[in-house]
């Protein structure tokens, strides 16, 4: 009820993302009798967003997750900063990055356009977000969705050492509403990460657990021919760009750097440890539902 409007511009929506805008409303308890309205824009060319972000009192940038058809992804926050300089009532910007969605072979060209959104626009609120832990973190779903269906995870535990510190989605929405309603964080970058440090192979174990089912790691013949690690057209038409991002993602993780960051205490959010986020998992949420295959096949092609 604080906004009486709120615009979901996405980029490039698929199928997944016009399921997760209509589930979005049941979570937000928003009806068509709601005060609150949501309305879906897709943007398709740039006039798209240069009229979401001139009709915004406020704007929330998440980094998107989609790999595919999204050749400009590392200046799309570039971008929105520089229209948001030309929307005078503007009252807030806030970026929110959760680093499991940089595109893995454009690290340093994500950076750089985080600092020039950041020149473009000073009073722009950075919030950097180590792994995301809970039903709505992008990884964490994926690698609870293949862990549920029995699909292979293409991780091995010797590659363990890297130490993460998840941040509960809770906590990062609590972060994204601090960050929007007080002023004092305006032209400062903050690092979410969670209190409890855990290696990669601890986050498949609990996941696991808590689905009360065994991971598959490297348990298909066909990955272990051709790895979804390597850079070939094959391994791009025999795995989905998400999985291939999360792998590599897995593959080359670095505990986010903490140089010009402020902790998320500083937003007055108390994180959540990791091994409190899951309980039981719910893993009918993540079986796959059964489709025709001409369903599957025009899902496919249009939305993928």
């Amino acid at each position: 009820g604080a906004y009486n409007n709120i615009i979901l511009a996405d980029t490039y929506p698929n199928y997944k993302a016009v399921q997760k805008s209509l589930l979005n409303r049941e979570d937000m308890g928003i009806s068509s009798n709601s005060k609150t309205k949501i309305e879906d824009v897709k943007i398709a060319e740039k006039s798209d967003l240069v009229d979401a972000i001139r009709r915004a009192s406020h704007i929330v940038y998440v980094t998107h997750d989609y790999y595919a058809l999204a050749p400009a992804k590392t200046n799309l926050i570039k971008t929105t900063a520089q229209l948001a300089k030309e929307n005078k009532s503007l009252q807030s910007l806030v970026a929110l990055t959760p680093i499991e969605l940089d595109h893995q072979s454009e690290l340093s060209e994500v950076e750089r356009s985080e600092k020039e959104a950041r020149d473009a626009y000073p009073d722009l609120v950075h919030l950097k977000a180590d792994i995301v832990a809970g039903e709505h973190g992008s990884l964490m779903h994926l690698l609870t969705q293949r862990i549920v269906n029995g699909e292979s995870i293409y991780y091995s535990k010797a590659n363990g050492g890297k130490q993460a510190s998840p941040v509960a989605c809770d906590d990062v929405e609590a972060s994204v509403e601090a960050a929007l309603k007080d002023s004092k964080h305006k032209g400062k970058s903050y690092l979410l990460q969670g209190p409890q440090k855990v290696d990669l192979g601890e986050i498949i174990d609990t996941l696991s657990k808590a689905a009360k089912k065994d991971a598959a790691l490297k348990s298909s013949g066909i990955e272990n021919f051709i790895s979804p690690l390597s850079v070939n057209l094959l391994s791009e038409k025999l795995y989905s760009y998400e999985y291939i991002n999360a792998m590599r993602f897995l593959e080359n993780y670095k505990s986010p750097s903490e140089g010009g960051f402020g902790k998320i205490s500083e937003l007055g959010v108390t994180p959540k440890e990791f091994s409190k986020v899951y309980g039981e998992i719910n893993t009918e949420s993540y079986k796959y539902k059964s489709s025709g295959s001409l369903e599957c096949a025009i899902k496919y092609f249009l939305y993928r």
